[in-house]
């Protein structure tokens, strides 16, 4: 039976202030099921959230609130 990967929290604490050091700011990190890992640096362009929120901005200025 092969063991799974596991990711030790002081590798990732290395990780990130090495990017730090560097200039760079990552936003978020998956990590995969065979172990691997995958940093993002960019937020993503938009979020669902952010569409309800302009969809209820606009309800509320069409009917009058706020």
């Amino acid at each position: 039976m092969s063991r799974r990967p596991s990711v030790r929290e002081a590798d990732l604490k290395t990780a990130l202030a090495a990017l730090r050091a560097s200039g760079i700011e990552p936003v978020s990190l998956d990590i995969r099921p065979d172990g691997t890992q995958r940093w993002h640096f960019t937020k993503p362009a938009g979020s669902d959230e952010d569409d309800l929120d302009r969809e209820l901005e606009a309800f509320e200025a069409k009917h009058g609130y706020g």
